[in-house]
């Protein structure tokens, strides 16, 4: 992601950059006319006086937001929040659930073949896993294991854990095998994982450049347009 995030980062600079030094220049033109403007220039001509004097506002505003932000999800409240919103995200939301999937069935599979007991297994995990949902169902199943209960009970009637990845763990249990079973859930759902991955990196560059061209698409119709339209009048 560090493509496009730098790609979106840059667009926004240019977009304030044009905003405050730019649109002011080509719109005082237009602005001394005297002629009726339409809508979209007069917004931009609005957006751009705003951000020209007031542009400290605008930072104090970003300041207080970020701050509010990292203060809130600090909380344990506001992080399982935040934790659940990211599992309900469209097209981010599956491959998030892909990747603690994966988290959990490496740092299971790592502990168990190194002799560690399931139970102190899961409470590694359930640290190591990065979510504070997926952390709450393994507590659960810590609880069920410790009560002599299968490790594959709460995951059953969890809508956030496939059900192929129970049933494999309750066939690791029953054969012995369970950091086999982990191996393979690990190699699959990271195949998976690298996939979605590419598959976002193949069409996030097309989205860039709707992006771009919707940018400026609205700046020709708000300035280039009007402009034209006041030097056809002489």
């Amino acid at each position: 992601m560090i493509y496009p995030a730098f790609v979106l980062c840059s667009l926004g600079v240019v977009g304030v950059v044009m905003m405050v030094f730019v649109v002011p220049k080509l719109t005082a033109i237009l602005t001394e006319s005297g002629a009726e403007l339409p809508l979209t220039t007069r917004i931009l001509i609005g957006t751009s006086s705003f951000m020209s004097n007031y542009w400290w506002l605008l930072l104090i505003i970003v300041a207080a937001l970020i701050f509010t932000f990292r203060f809130y999800v600090s909380k344990p409240k506001g992080r399982r929040q935040l934790d659940y919103l990211k599992l309900k995200l469209p097209i981010f939301g599956h491959l998030f659930q892909l990747i603690y999937l994966v988290r959990f069935t490496r740092s299971m599979n790592t502990l168990i073949v190194g002799g560690v007991t399931i139970a102190n297994s899961l409470k590694v995990a359930a640290e190591v896993v990065g979510n504070k949902i997926y952390q709450e169902l393994i507590e659960e199943t810590i609880k069920e294991v410790e009560d002599g209960n299968s490790i594959s009970s709460v995951f059953q009637n969890s809508k956030t854990i496939p059900k192929m990845v129970s049933q494999m763990l309750s066939i690791g249990e029953k054969t012995g095998k369970m950091d086999v079973i982990l191996e393979r859930i690990s190699n699959f759902y990271g195949r998976e994982v690298s996939n979605m991955v590419a598959n976002l990196m193949t069409l996030m560059e097309p989205i860039i450049m709707v992006i771009m061209g919707v940018a400026v698409g609205i700046m020709v119709a708000a300035v280039i347009l009007p402009m034209y339209n006041l030097a056809t009048q002489f």
